[in-house]
């Protein structure tokens, strides 16, 4: 079960192209779609450089933030998007999440959703 007045931790796992949502170092659900609120993006810099030496993907850049809700893979629930900009993470091009278009860095923000379609964000906490 998913403490919702506890910060979770979301990544996105490749291996079963989902995102994975992470509690108390504990994965508690696996999600196509998540959405979070007072939300930082983080990159840890040893493991993006472990990343690009041994071009091999770890885990090493997730989002910390507080759940509000999220859809299960075989869930055919569909979230409402939350409008507002895009944003992506390139550990060969970039050290941290960057806007979409602009490519500044984005490392936190009001609300932020997660989904097939990469991640999207609003610094409008009403999103």
């Amino acid at each position: 079960m998913i403490d919702k007045n506890l910060p979770v931790r979301v990544f996105k796992n490749l291996k079963h192209d989902c995102y994975s949502i992470m509690q108390r170092g504990v994965i508690k659900a696996s999600a196509r779609q998540v959405r979070l609120i007072g939300v930082e993006f983080r990159v840890r810099e040893a493991g993006r450089q472990r990343m690009i030496s041994e071009r091999r993907k770890n885990v090493h850049a997730f989002a910390v933030g507080r759940l509000v809700d999220y859809v299960h893979p075989s869930d055919a629930r569909e979230m409402e998007p939350i409008g507002g900009r895009g944003a992506f993470y390139d550990p060969y091009r970039y050290p941290s999440f960057v806007d979409r278009e602009t490519k500044a860095p984005v490392t936190a923000v009001s609300v932020a959703q997660f989904g097939e379609d990469g991640v999207f964000y609003s610094m409008d906490e009403a999103a």
